[in-house]
């Protein structure tokens, strides 16, 4: 489906069926709230026109620590937000950059927990679930990443690659399926 057509859709019942299968091949056992928030998650940033990482995610997450409890939760939701989302569907594009994965999957946990700490009392148990479960949702995202919205030849990298992440079992599972048996980058060079 295009994004001109996901857009003029309820893109809904797109993403839940995306987010379930992903979820289903990862092995990953969620509550119906995490769904949801993955779901919410892709519908609000295939809306965003633009401007994702603007202002490096590290002087927003400093900026919540400085803000007033109602900002700060809008902050440290953005900093956890825009970590996963871009962990989780663009590990690939982050292997170029001076800022690796590994920082996104940390900065995005300490957000998420730090409004578990902070937030009010409805949200906690939510946010504590993301910042804990962080690395089983970006390998959800990147389920979903190199199965239905960028899949390539090169997707047994892609795989690589998340699993040297997340180590997730379903990945090594599927690098296995593949003849590949995964294990740490050795640091010996030709």
């Amino acid at each position: 489906m295009s994004r001109a057509a996901i857009l003029e859709s309820h893109p809904t019942e797109f993403f839940r069926e995306l987010v379930r299968d992903a979820m289903d091949a990862q092995g990953f056992e969620s509550v119906e709230e995490t769904e949801y928030y993955l779901v919410s998650l892709l519908e609000a940033h295939v809306r965003t026109q633009g401007g994702l990482l603007d202002q490096p995610l590290a002087l927003t997450y400093l900026e919540a620590e400085a803000g007033a409890p109602a900002e700060s939760f809008q902050r440290y939701k953005k900093v956890g937000d825009t970590a996963l989302f871009v962990s989780g569907l663009f590990v690939d594009c982050l292997e170029r950059t001076v800022v690796q994965p590994t920082y996104y999957v940390e900065l995005g946990q300490l957000a998420y927990r730090r409004i578990a700490e902070v937030g009010a009392e409805r949200v906690r148990d939510m946010f504590d679930t993301l910042a804990t479960e962080f690395a089983g949702l970006v390998r959800v995202l990147g389920e979903i990443s190199s199965r239905e919205l960028f899949a390539t030849d090169r997707d047994t990298l892609r795989i690589y690659k998340r699993w040297l992440l997340t180590r997730g079992e379903a990945d090594a599972a599927e690098l296995v399926r593949r003849g590949i048996i995964p294990g740490e980058p050795s640091g010996f060079q030709h």
